[in-house]
């Protein structure tokens, strides 16, 4: 009698076949839009971020510009009108327009002195911007007043 081995029966195995990296697993989709919100999001809150920060940025730009020109020409009158011009532009682009543009006298210096956290304007140096300014012969340091209105710029809170 021959014994037959039973090896030579065997068939070789068959792999599956190579597993595919097109279409990617359904984690991986939900991970994919899950980035995608997230990235939307943060160019989103950077974009309103930029634009909220932009008019100050701006104002502290005029201001050092407005310091540099006063250097060179010494004109205090029209440089203390292009202070008051520059906070009126800014509480106009940083609050809400019906509350400031028809502020003026005493009610302005204390829009000031709320939205800056100081007393410098209806207390102290800050009073030239009441009433004082139309006056043909203010009294008045610009020195003084520079870091003033630059102070009252950083601190100005953004209300939409």
């Amino acid at each position: 009698m021959t014994t037959v081995n039973p090896l030579t029966n065997l068939k070789d195995i068959h792999l599956p076949p190579a597993i595919s990296w097109w279409p990617p697993a359904p984690g991986w989709w939900i991970l994919a839009v899950l980035f995608i919100l997230i990235s939307v999001f943060i160019v989103c809150w950077l974009l309103r971020s930029y634009q909220r920060r932009r008019p100050r940025i701006e104002a502290l730009q005029l201001l050092k510009d407005l310091k540099s020109q006063y250097k060179n020409s010494h004109s205090a009158l029209s440089t203390l009108r292009a202070l008051s011009q520059l906070l009126r532009r800014t509480a106009l682009s940083l609050s809400k327009h019906e509350e400031v543009a028809s502020m003026q006298g005493l009610e302005w210096l204390q829009f000031l002195d709320k939205t800056g956290q100081t007393t410098e304007f209806t207390r102290g140096v800050g009073n030239i911007f009441g009433e004082d300014l139309f006056r043909s012969e203010p009294d008045f340091d610009l020195e003084v007043l520079f870091p003033l209105v630059g102070k009252w710029v950083k601190k100005c809170p953004y209300q939409s």
